[in-house]
């Protein structure tokens, strides 16, 4: 009779262990089971679950074990849906994103969610196994010295790894956080943890609000319109003014005295990242400094320009930090992108001195933002009865979100094309988009291929600020082919309109414009909004 119970129990508690195990590794299954190169990591996943599936097994009272399971439940089931959708497990940042996320992205998450719900139907259905299978718990000091046990192995490993594995070329709390802490069934919580930590960092921006750039720049008395644009989405690879086989910016290609880089990249692949380091001098290395110290505006407005930042329903709309003490933030809905011309048009007539910050919506997905008079390609889900899941049709609506943002840049050019007026523009896109493997076809994926951070940067000038600049013109344009990134942006923005800033600020060797710049390595802050990749 004893034996008979030992045995049923041992099956409970088999049942039990593996109803958890589904709670837990789910997303570990779909990410890495299959994958080449990845099936150890899958291993290696189980094996640091365990101290946590021994901690469960452990919970004497059943309504706190039920509550508790029922939370791993709810955490997994998320992480299986980040797998699922984009590929990875959750982020600090797509945390901090889902907070500030518009309704068009919040709604593209959730049609894209029911799609994969059966998928995650194993973490379900664990919960129901392990709540199912659950009685008292009975011998307990058994699951104790189970629990002790896995602990005792898992240490062993860990010891292993960084001393052996990695020669101790790396610290056992970097190792820890990427490969323990950043797995199911512990990366929920440490990415809640980190974005905590960053909403702390924002802490720094109440202490910028009386910073200065001492910014001095020559008296010119001609008009002047400089119009920094960040584009959303934008892959460099589509342009047709680079050679891609569709017509997708006849309008720039039409245009003088437009210089294309081929080698520009951003310095991080999701919107929340990429945009601080464009517009302040923020690095994937020193991200914080986007908090300590205001944003492009303020060298210019220091020299007396009037600023202004035009947003299109994109990041600028939220993260107000980045425009405060400005003029005045100009917030437009999503599928305005066409009005920033005019809004520039009407700002120019009643400033002398205008400095304007765009961002438009762009090319994000779903790839809906563009007019009737720029759907062109055809099949497409906007505008056909075809579905999201046709590739091909995809492809032809994001190339006519390109048309778009080829009308909307023309629009604007010729707008501070203005007789005798110094006026340029500079664009580059906060970063692109991986819609070939559909996976982070909006960027944001930890382990980015080069579609994710390869983007344009557009420059245009007109006649007047050549006449006066032809040096500087000259320079730019030869660099045309160099290996740069968002690092440059900040001091590139300042020499295009003769700003200089304090010293301890200044990095004149990083303009673009420099007869005197020097290359630097290219990193790219991942969306955990810690670590950086080096990018060639």
């Amino acid at each position: 009779m004893v034996k008979i119970i030992n045995l049923n129990f041992n099956w409970r508690f088999i049942l039990e262990l593996f109803g958890l195990s589904l709670i837990c590794l789910t997303p570990a299954i779909y990410r890495d089971v299959g994958v080449d190169g990845l099936f150890a990591n899958f291993c290696v996943s189980i094996l640091y679950a365990f101290p946590v599936l021994g901690i469960l097994t452990c919970i004497k009272n059943k309504y706190l074990f039920y509550t508790v399971t029922f939370v791993f439940m709810i955490m997994s089931f998320i992480e299986t849906m980040m797998v699922l959708l984009y590929g990875n497990y959750l982020t600090s940042g797509n945390l901090l994103a889902i907070i500030g996320t518009n309704q068009d992205e919040g709604m593209g998450f959730v049609k894209g969610t029911i799609s994969e719900l059966p998928f995650a139907l194993p973490v379900l259905i664990g919960w129901f196994i392990a709540i199912k299978v659950r009685g008292s718990v009975v011998h307990f000091c058994s699951r104790i010295v189970f629990f002790l046990v896995f602990c005792v192995i898992v240490f062993a490993v860990l010891i292993f790894q960084i001393k052996y594995k990695w020669n101790n070329n790396i610290t056992t709390k970097f190792y820890v956080e990427q490969n323990v802490l950043g797995r199911p069934p512990y990366n929920f919580l440490f990415q809640t943890y980190n974005a905590i930590s960053l909403i702390k960092q924002r802490e720094y921006i109440k202490e910028s609000a009386q910073m200065t750039f001492n910014a001095v720049r020559p008296v010119y008395d001609e008009s002047e319109i400089y119009v920094l644009a960040i584009g959303e989405s934008l892959r460099y690879d589509n342009l047709s003014i680079i050679g891609y086989n569709r017509s997708t910016t006849p309008l720039l290609e039409s245009m003088e005295n437009v210089v294309l880089y081929d080698n520009y990249y951003s310095t991080a692949n999701l919107t929340m990242y990429s945009v601080p380091q464009i517009l302040t001098r923020a690095t994937p290395n020193d991200f914080v400094l986007n908090y300590k110290e205001k944003s492009i505006y303020k060298p210019f407005q220091e020299c007396g320009f009037k600023t202004y930042v035009i947003c299109a329903g994109n990041l600028l709309n939220q993260e107000k930090y980045l425009s405060e003490g400005c003029d005045s933030l100009i917030c437009l809905s999503a599928n305005d992108d066409d009005k920033i011309a005019y809004v520039i048009d009407s700002l120019a007539l009643n400033n002398k001195k205008l400095f304007c910050i765009v961002q438009f919506a762009g090319n994000h997905g779903p790839y809906k933002n563009f007019k009737k008079e720029h759907d062109k390609y055809h099949p497409n889900p906007v505008s056909d009865n075809v579905g999201w899941d046709n590739h091909e049709a995809m492809i032809n609506a994001y190339d006519n979100t390109v048309l778009f943002t080829d009308y909307n840049i023309y629009n604007i050019i010729n707008t501070i094309n203005k007789p005798n007026v110094l006026s340029t523009f500079l664009m580059v896109s906060d970063h692109g988009a991986d819609y070939d493997t559909g996976v982070s076809d909006h960027g944001g994926n930890c382990n980015p291929r080069k579609a994710e951070y390869h983007v344009p940067l557009i420059f245009w000038y007109s006649k007047g600020w050549e006449e006066k600049h032809m040096a500087k013109k000259d320079i730019f344009i030869s660099h045309r082919n160099l290996p740069v990134n968002a690092d440059n942006i900040f001091y590139t923005v300042c020499d295009m309109a003769d700003i200089t800033i304090e010293k301890k600020y200044s990095k004149p060797e990083w303009s673009l414009f420099s007869s005197k710049f020097e290359l630097h390595k290219r990193y790219l802050l991942v969306p955990d909004g810690k670590n950086t990749i080096e990018v060639k």
